[in-house]
């Protein structure tokens, strides 16, 4: 059995690891919808996805929707439009967070734009640029990046995506724990009779993550999904619940990493058509 001193010992070292890892664990936003199916969402179309996981996907979100988000220390809001009226599908996107990491508490806001259509049939493009701000403490850091995102629908229930994020590089002089990476992610959909859709998707920083939605009834969807970073060794169990009724819909997302007690998160969305 280790010795008491040795564990307090390892104490810092634990506890310097664990606020790298909150604070590197999302290179991207993911609405209640996508945390409580493990992450997933690049293929899915959801007003609250579009902007943070593929933004090729507002080609196929019809009309107008407001949505926010609330997690602790998080808020995200978004305005898309893809009516007949609008130019190009497109969607305002302002998210902000607070966490811990060892310089002190880190301050981190994401205003972005995204813009996407069609460049053949089934195929859609989407771009997002970004205004990334960090303040800490004692040091504040601005980046302008961009991601560009692709989706196949060669059926109206199956769905291909691929996803870059960051493209125009990594600012260095950002921290690495918190810097935004360069990355390219992927994702599946699959609705099988419009009572229950399958979702998988994966990233280059080695995540993988898969989820699963089905319908109670007309308006009651309940969700289920898994996520495992391989290289930081972080896996998630998510769960949530959803009312999509005609005016507005509401859903809850958990997250939970069953080996760290304290790295969970709750977020409640609320999203509004217009």
């Amino acid at each position: 059995m280790p010795h008491p001193l040795s564990l307090i010992k390892k104490l810092p070292v634990f506890l310097f690891v664990y606020l790298i890892v909150n604070a590197a664990s999302a290179q991207v936003y993911n609405s209640s919808i996508s945390a409580a199916t493990g992450g997933t969402g690049r293929a899915a179309v959801e007003a609250g996805d579009a902007s943070f996981l593929n933004p090729a996907t507002l080609v196929h979100l019809k009309g107008h929707y407001l949505f926010s988000s609330f997690a602790k220390d998080e808020l995200a809001i978004t305005l898309s439009d893809n009516s007949p009226e609008s130019f190009l599908p497109a969607a305002l996107g302002y998210v902000q967070k607070k966490s811990d990491v060892p310089q002190g508490e880190l301050k981190f806001s994401d205003i972005n734009m995204s813009l996407a259509e069609f460049v053949m049939d089934k195929w859609a493009f989407g771009i997002t640029g970004h205004y990334f701000e960090f303040k800490l403490p004692n040091s504040s850091y601005r980046q302008v990046n961009g991601d560009l995102g692709l989706i196949y629908t060669p059926k109206s229930h199956i769905g291909w995506a691929l996803v870059v994020y960051n493209v125009f590089g990594e600012n260095k002089d950002i921290p690495e724990a918190f810097r935004p990476k360069t990355s390219v992610g992927g994702g599946f959909n699959y609705i099988y009779q419009a009572m229950v859709r399958f979702r998988l998707d994966a990233t280059s920083e080695s995540i993988y993550m898969a989820g699963i939605e089905t319908y109670v009834n007309q308006f009651i969807i309940t969700r289920f999904g898994y996520s495992n970073d391989t290289d930081e060794k972080r896996e998630l169990i998510t769960a949530g619940v959803g009312f999509k009724g005609p005016r507005f819909a509401l859903n809850y997302a958990y997250q939970g990493n069953p080996q760290i007690s304290g790295d969970y998160r709750h977020s409640v969305d609320l999203e509004i058509p217009f």
